[in-house]
């Protein structure tokens, strides 16, 4: 099949389309961080003494071509050889026919009432909110715990730093109330 060629055209159009956006933006922000970090962390990676990647290119242009530096142009390369990789594994025959059989499948599935959704959601909810305090809980007496077998003061760790905060107990406050500041 040709690069262009699209296999099975217009088949599962929404999952495809869904799929290709999220994967195009996957690949932009993998571009995108390469460009922003990939400078000094490359230069650094392979111990190189002055900088290459992350050294300016066009020199004297000011704040419109700091920018154009070796690994610009290599975050530009990957994107282009991503898109076209991209697209090539997006119209591969299984690839392609899992995703058309996927929305085939979606339009048979019954969904849930709003109401019902709606009720579970809440309830889901509910459950996450207690066990997200629960786990609070547990880290705030663990931490303490830890911290003062390490020798810790009890205003330093866990529930103590939780009630030197809210109380106000911390003395360096009360040190710079007694000077006036």
């Amino acid at each position: 099949m040709a690069l262009f060629e699209s296999y099975r055209r217009g088949a599962g159009r929404k999952t495809r389309g869904f799929a290709t956006a999220l994967l195009l933006l996957l690949l932009a922000w993998m571009s995108y961080a390469f460009l922003n970090y990939g400078n000094t962390r490359l230069d650094r990676l392979l111990q190189f003494e002055d900088p290459f990647f992350g050294k300016q290119l066009v020199q004297g242009g000011g704040a419109l071509t700091e920018w154009v530096t070796w690994s610009m142009f290599i975050a530009l390369g990957m994107f282009i050889v991503g898109l076209v990789a991209l697209r090539a594994w997006l119209n591969r025959p299984r690839f392609a026919d899992l995703l058309i059989e996927t929305e085939a499948e979606l339009r048979r599935v019954r969904w849930a009432p709003r109401k019902e959704t709606n009720r579970a959601t809440g309830v889901v909810l509910y459950f996450v909110l207690w066990f997200a305090i629960f786990m609070f809980v547990y880290d705030l007496t663990f931490t303490m715990g830890i911290g003062m077998l390490q020798g810790q003061k009890w205003s330093e760790v866990g529930w103590g730093r939780i009630a030197t905060m809210v109380f106000r107990l911390d003395p360096t406050d009360e040190a710079d109330k007694a000077e006036g500041k």
